[in-house]
């Protein structure tokens, strides 16, 4: 990879933890001090929160693919949640600035890094997997009391500032059109509604383990380099030899274990094997709009949650269709790339 590259995706990548995790620490620190713990007003404002971060990506996505301005979307993603973290005394300003914060950085960097990868997955892959740890570091700090606020905005203000300065060698211009296929659309919809599986599964599954600090670390540790290391060896095996496997091995690991952490730890790594390859593919399908492809797959996100904010959970209970779930995913994935390949190789 070269330095620029490197040092591009370094940027955005540190960038994107700091800003979920400083999304995180304002929601709770804005929660706590309003007393809002136990209360249905703190349901409202994490939903709030979730809904404008996820759900408009799409748009965001759209507006900077045309304008071709992502730096300067992921600076006002940077502003916007330094605002936030300001007015941390007040829910609703606070989740509001901070879903907004979150979405615009997200469409941004992930416009940047999705050029930067050339069509392929790693380096999406390398971009996203951070912030499952800055989620966990958000909540641990704020619910610790271990940082001030005013250490975030210093970093952001740092990030942003790199941001400005950084020149990525990227395209920005240019105006190749995709080709129109009848399974275009059907396509997507099936890697979307993976996408919808891994974060219904990722959420919804209760851990009473979870608790134990060492553990839960672990499982974040997971997701991580789940989603960095699914990308570079899909890109190396193929996507999916790679995506189709991983899902196959994780799925009795993930049903099965629920009450085993080692197992279910290993299932999770191999589960985020398919982010990076599904927001590659379904950019790659939508030529130059990767603002508008990185706001879909998070739209599928938001949707994959509302069943686990709604309160449905699934237990050790419920083990054959936590398994048969992630076999449809498996399918979902294999039919969806396995037409992908097919238009790919018709361009």
């Amino acid at each position: 990879m070269q330095i620029n590259k490197i040092k591009t995706v370094s940027i955005y990548s540190i960038t994107h933890l700091l800003i979920d995790a400083a999304c995180i620490f304002v929601l709770y620190s804005t929660v706590k001090f309003n007393n809002l713990t136990s209360s249905i007003f703190a349901f409202i404002i994490i939903v709030l929160y979730n809904t404008i971060a996820f759900g408009v990506q799409a748009f965001i996505g759209n507006i900077f693919d045309r304008n071709k301005k992502p730096k300067i979307c992921a600076i006002i993603g940077c502003l916007l949640t330094i605002s936030a973290v300001l007015f941390w005394r007040n829910p609703i300003i606070t989740s509001i600035l901070a879903g907004f914060g979150n979405a615009a950085f997200h469409v941004g960097g992930g416009i940047i890094c999705l050029k930067l990868g050339n069509k392929k997955a790693s380096i999406p892959g390398i971009y996203v997997a951070p912030g499952a740890m800055g989620l966990f570091m958000g909540a641990y700090s704020a619910e610790k009391n271990l940082l001030p606020a005013y250490i975030f905005i210093i970093l952001l203000s740092i990030c942003a500032l790199l941001i400005l300065i950084n020149k990525p060698k990227i395209e920005t211009n240019q105006n190749i059109k995709n080709p129109i296929y009848n399974k275009l659309l059907l396509i997507i919809n099936m890697l979307l509604l993976a996408i919808i599986i891994r974060s219904f599964i990722g959420l919804s599954i209760t851990l009473d383990w979870k608790a134990n600090i060492s553990l839960a670390f672990s499982l974040t540790l997971a997701v991580v380099f789940g989603k960095m290391t699914g990308g570079i060896i899909a890109d190396k095996l193929g996507w999916i030899k790679t995506t189709v496997s991983a899902l196959i091995i994780s799925s009795p690991l993930i049903a099965f274990g629920i009450n085993n952490p080692i197992l279910f730890i290993t299932g999770i790594f191999f589960f985020n094997f398919t982010m990076p390859v599904t927001l590659t593919a379904i950019s790659n399908m939508l030529n130059n709009r990767e603002g508008f492809a990185f706001g879909l797959t998070t739209l599928a996100l938001i949707i994959g949650a509302y069943p686990f904010f709604a309160g449905i959970n699934l237990t050790a209970k419920n083990t054959l269709i936590i398994f048969f779930i992630v076999i449809l995913s498996a399918a979902l994935i294999y039919f969806g790339l396995k037409e992908y390949t097919k238009i790919s190789k018709t361009k």
